[in-house]
């Protein structure tokens, strides 16, 4: 049999893996020695203190040398750091990085993007450690932790580098032109979502005589769709598992809510609102609708479309606009868009949490990354070397920065603030303003996920892309009609009959501790 590299060091990655935790978690026994020190003040290191590094990076990989780095130098000599880094980009990296922890040499910190197998096997052989009691004693990672969702039994295994939760993909946008061109007031109900989607589809906004516009715009490719969580949120639909009145979980799709959804989007789709491609329409389609073509008047995406259709539509359409509106209220009310956060992060080993010293320098490396400082070193690199301050502006050498990448060597930010999420100098003032006064408006309806939606489960492991790919096939099928709402509980039961959903939902509330 041939086995390719990647299987093959996928096969040994997982053999050494569960080799070295067996042999870690033997060893631990009862030996008080190795448990984490968090109390009391790390002793002063009598020169740099090194740490070892291991994470992703998108970019291209500068020299991680201090001799040929200014940038990687400015930053250890700050910190009286001696970084020992392994950056990769994310292909080469989780690969690398599973073969080096199950040798048994694990980095004092490393990047995962997730909390799967790999990691929970790493926790209960007590090799990494939460971290909520390090958090509270650094300010600009305080300021954070409540976007750190990488929990594991209520307790938090990673620190994320944040994102505004505003750069949402719920942003509900509308051809305010078309609004215009019909006499009509941007919906504030789903029945005035109905009423103007309708009105877009049969009443031709556009004025060209022709039959060739429609109301709401979704997607649907790789078995997941786009563009309807923003519609599911006047439902109350948020949550992956929902909470019972008895204090069990049920999946999203098994609430009446859910099917009040499914209803609403048959009806809608039945007539005539919805693109009647949408089942074959990717997501880059979907959006190249919207923002090149002009064929669809509602779209429930992020808000850089606006800048994307100034760039393309509008650019033929002058008197074109594409706005944002308020979250539309649901039957009972309800309101809101889900806000966007980073899952995953940086995992600390037991060993760094050992050494007082390591773990001081460590946190100090973080904080320094979501402070305002380290957004500078960040953007800038070092004040004098990459970048002089004159008149109150900074003064870039962007072949320096090009070279040395300062923001590779770090993995925080601060939140980046409303007012510049995908706000693009390069498009109008116009297209600018209505991106940050639509940010600034739907700040105010932000649903942050919680810990449990992305909280682990072995059987959720085995059969999560089979499982996604069955609720969302058969989503489909009733929104085209070809399934009856009536016949929604049968597929709900399926699904916990063909992907142990009882056993999945059980280990979901014990690993999120709930």
């Amino acid at each position: 049999m041939t086995v390719n590299s990647k299987t093959y060091w996928k096969r040994a990655a997982s053999t050494l893996l569960v080799t070295a935790l067996v042999g870690v978690t033997a060893a631990c026994g009862s030996n008080t020695s190795d448990k984490p020190q968090t109390g009391g003040a790390a002793k002063a290191p009598t020169g740099p203190v090194k740490l070892k590094l291991a994470y992703d990076s998108g970019n291209t990989i500068p020299s991680t040398s201090a001799d040929s780095n200014e940038a990687m130098k400015y930053l250890q000599d700050k910190l009286g750091i001696q970084f020992d880094l392994t950056v990769n980009a994310w292909e080469i990296y989780k690969e690398k990085i599973r073969v080096q922890i199950a040798s048994g040499d694990v980095p004092d910190a490393f990047a995962w993007r997730t909390m799967d197998d790999f990691i929970v096997g790493m926790i209960k052989a007590g090799e990494i450690v939460p971290l909520d009691e390090y958090i509270d004693k650094y300010p600009n990672l305080k300021k954070q932790k409540d976007l750190y969702l990488t929990k594991y039994q209520n307790k938090t295994y990673a620190i994320a580098n944040v994102r505004n939760p505003v750069a949402s993909g719920d942003a509900p946008l509308i051809r305010q032109d078309w609004l215009d061109a019909l006499g009509l007031q941007a919906p504030k109900t789903m029945d005035d979502l109905y009423n103007v989607a309708k009105a877009f589809s049969f009443n031709d906004p556009d004025k060209n005589g022709k039959k060739d516009t429609y109301g709401i715009q979704i997607g649907f490719g790789a078995n997941a769709f786009i563009g309807v969580s923003g519609l599911q949120e006047p439902f109350g639909i948020q949550d992956k598992w929902v909470k019972q009145a008895d204090g069990k979980y049920i999946p999203y799709f098994a609430t009446p809510a859910f099917k009040e959804y499914l209803t609403w989007m048959n009806k809608a789709f039945k007539d005539g609102l919805i693109d009647p491609d949408f089942a074959v329409t990717d997501g880059k389609t979907a959006e190249s609708k919207v923002v090149s073509k002009g064929q669809s008047g509602i779209f429930f995406h992020y808000m850089s479309r606006v800048n994307d259709f100034e760039d393309n539509f509008k650019k033929a359409n002058p008197n074109a606009k594409l706005m944002p509106f308020e979250p539309v209220k649901g039957p009972a009310g309800l309101q809101g868009a889900t806000g966007r956060v980073e899952y995953g992060g940086l995992f600390v080993s037991k060993k760094a949490a050992q050494d007082p010293a390591k773990m001081q320098k460590l946190m100090e490396w973080l904080d320094f990354g979501a402070s305002p400082e380290g957004q500078t070193f960040n953007l800038y690199g070092a004040e004098g070397i990459h970048f002089t301050k004159k008149d109150g502006k900074n003064e870039v050498k962007s072949e320096l920065i090009s070279r040395d990448m300062p923001g590779t060597f770090l993995r925080t930010l601060p939140m980046q603030p409303t007012e510049e999420m995908f706000v693009s100098k390069k498009n109008s003032e116009e297209a600018q303003k209505i991106v940050i006064n639509g940010n600034k408006m739907l700040e105010m309806f932000l649903k942050i996920p919680t810990p449990m939606d992305f909280a682990f489960s072995p059987v959720g492991s085995k059969y999560r892309a089979e499982a996604d790919a069955f609720i969302n096939t058969n989503i489909v099928k009733v929104i085209m009609g070809n399934t009856e709402v009536k016949d929604w509980d049968g597929v709900v039961k399926q699904w916990y009959d063909r992907f142990e959903g009882a056993k999945w939902i059980e280990e979901i509330a014990a690993t999120a501790g709930k």
